[in-house]
């Protein structure tokens, strides 16, 4: 049995003349009529909870890490709530806030086909676009191979006809049109009936959504406003006949305390999402389950109950309305803390380890069971996954080689700025990224190189690119790296050069000379091959010729495949010489340079 509470809306179809984008009905296998409206040996009540459950930044981690989270047990939760309601007449109502494949291995060779299929088992009403959900670009050709370039939208659409739910995004714009993009199944806002009370929900993404994933899967697509795109939704769905109206955003904020909901002061004031609740008129919207931060919220923000619970699976988040039926009106609001996803717990109700822990967990009142479904549901692809991961590449490594401890040079970076050299002819250097977000996600094994091993140290789509820049130009790329917190002690990964970083006069001093010892001047001039993600970042500090970069099609994964065969054999011992370092770093300039001067 498909699990919802919800059961179709008998609103119209579309929209008056003059309207953006579309109201849809969505149409689900649920629970019967009975059973999801009226309490068990009861009539219908005049009044009932609807819970509001959100989860958000799932990136495919559809099993347990570290004791917590995994999609079953999910299930499991969902499952005691489910009948917690069904009881007392109310019902529930599922959102995922987005960016809900692109991470977990499984998912990212399934292209999120593994992820869709548990929601669909889970019963999920709605789900957000969020911006790392359009990551995937084309299809996939398996196992080997390019994947298609006729559409860089083409795997999204694949999952949204997957979805036995809607894609919901109001704010995502086809530029050619200035409407709401319009895919099968991805629409601006949807209309549906739960335990008796219509209810709207309308999806949107943070404005910035589209600097934030790969170039060349958005273009041609741009992001409004958030308010304005929120308010017409929200407008048309109550014309259309919702008595509440929820939003779920890929947009949020965080807090650190969750003990009474209308205390900011553990909060980030300006977070985006309480800015949103702030400036969007009195009424506008019920409630709001939020994303994107990887924080949580359980907390109120001009009245607007707004929710939000952390990532990769970990919890949920949960707000209960209370709502009388014939006139919509709410009554009793009461928001939740975030709710762990563990299969054990301590004596406080914390989740624990096994070894550490006291009892199964408990909710609502019942032992929380894993949900069979969702394994079932999974299997197909996990197993066409399994069988991918095995697949063998014809390379092997002599050594293990590893990203490196972070501000010391990065042999497997090392290795893939070499790869993506290759790529581009006459590339006087290349440069990738290291480990990290956005980086290098695993060392290699010694052994046999297989399709997995490589999935799990670089599972991005990006694109191989070559840029002409001069030494000074380089040095500013550099120099702004090795000034960002986030990226401050990690290593690029260097071909065709040796960096050194040091420090004069309190300041930072970038040194770069080729691989022959000879210094590169300002005014040199360089062909150099990197990522399309670090090629962005030239481009948005306004560098000298990022504009002009030159997109090989080559995807960043696939040269480094193609380096290694041509070796057949790989080894650390050839990516770091330690007497002629690629990447250095003085004791003072990992310090900072500003407090080692004064």
């Amino acid at each position: 049995m498909h699990l919802s509470d919800s059961t179709p809306a008998d609103a119209p179809r579309s929209r008056p003349s003059g309207r953006r984008g579309l109201i849809a009905v969505l149409l689900v296998a649920g629970l019967s009529a009975m059973a999801a409206l009226a309490p068990r040996g009861g009539p219908l009540p005049d009044a009932v909870t609807l819970s509001i459950v959100g989860t958000t930044d799932l990136h495919g981690y559809v099993f347990p890490r570290d004791g917590r989270g995994g999609l079953a047990l999910l299930g499991g939760y969902l499952a005691n709530l489910r009948a917690a309601r069904a009881a007392d007449g109310g019902g529930v109502v599922l959102l995922d806030a987005g960016d809900t494949w692109l991470g977990g291995i499984e998912s990212n060779m399934s292209e999120g086909a593994v992820v869709v299929d548990a929601y669909n088992a889970l019963g999920y009403t709605a789900a957000a676009i969020g911006n790392h959900d359009l990551e995937y670009g084309a299809v996939d050709r398996w196992p080997f191979g390019e994947p298609s370039a006729d559409d860089l939208r083409g795997a999204l659409k694949a999952r949204a006809a997957q979805a036995r739910f809607p894609l919901l995004a109001a704010n995502l714009l086809d530029q050619a049109s200035g409407r709401p993009v319009a895919w099968p199944n991805v629409r601006p806002s949807v209309l549906v009936t739960v335990a008796g009370v219509r209810v709207g929900i309308v999806g949107v993404m943070t404005l910035d959504a589209l600097s934030m994933t790969l170039a060349a899967n958005v273009g041609g697509l741009a992001t409004s406003p958030l308010v304005p795109a929120i308010a017409d939704e929200a407008t048309a769905l109550r014309a259309g006949g919702a008595q509440i109206v929820v939003l779920v955003a890929h947009a949020g904020g965080a807090c650190a305390a969750f003990g009474a909901p209308d205390d900011l002061a553990s909060c980030d004031d300006s977070a985006e999402i309480f800015d949103v609740a702030r400036r969007l008129p009195h009424g506008t919207v019920d409630a709001i389950v939020a994303g994107h931060t990887h924080d949580a919220l359980a907390h109120r923000v001009a009245g607007v109950p707004i929710v939000q619970a952390y990532s990769w699976g970990r919890a949920f988040s949960r707000v209960d309305l209370r709502v009388t039926r014939a006139t919509g009106a709410i009554g009793d609001v009461r928001v939740f803390p975030p709710q762990e996803v563990c299969a054990m717990q301590d004596a406080a109700g914390g989740c624990q380890l096994p070894a550490s822990a006291t009892s199964p967990a408990r909710y609502e009142g019942r032992a929380v069971e894993p949900l069979a479904a969702v394994g079932e549901a999974m299997a197909p692809a996990l197993g066409r996954v399994r069988a991918w991961r095995d697949t063998p590449l014809g390379v092997s490594a002599s050594t293990p080689i590893d990203r490196g401890p972070g501000d010391a040079e990065s042999p497997l970076g090392n290795l893939f700025a070499d790869a993506l050299a290759a790529v581009v002819p006459g590339a006087d250097a290349g440069l990738s990224y290291g480990a990290g977000p956005g980086g290098l996600r695993a060392d290699l094994p010694p052994g046999p190189l297989t399709l997995g091993a490589l999935y799990d140290l670089f599972p991005f789509d990006n694109r191989v690119v070559a840029l002409a820049l001069t030494g000074a130009d380089l040095r500013q790329m550099l120099g702004d790296h090795l000034r960002r917190p986030r990226w401050r002690a990690r290593a690029l990964g260097v071909s065709g050069l040796r960096v050194s970083f040091g420090c004069r006069n309190g300041l930072d001093e970038v040194t770069i000379v080729r691989a022959s010892g000879r210094p590169v001047a300002d005014g040199e001039r360089l062909t150099l091959a990197m990522t399309d993600f670090l090629a962005q970042r030239a481009r948005a500090l306004q560098v000298p010729g990022a504009a002009a970069a030159t997109v090989t099609g080559v995807q960043v994964r696939d040269a480094a495949l193609a380096w290694a065969r041509a070796r057949r054999e790989i080894t650390a011992r050839d990516l770091a010489v330690p007497a002629a370092p690629r990447w250095l770093r003085t004791a003072a300039s990992l310090a900072g340079c500003g407090a080692a001067g004064q």
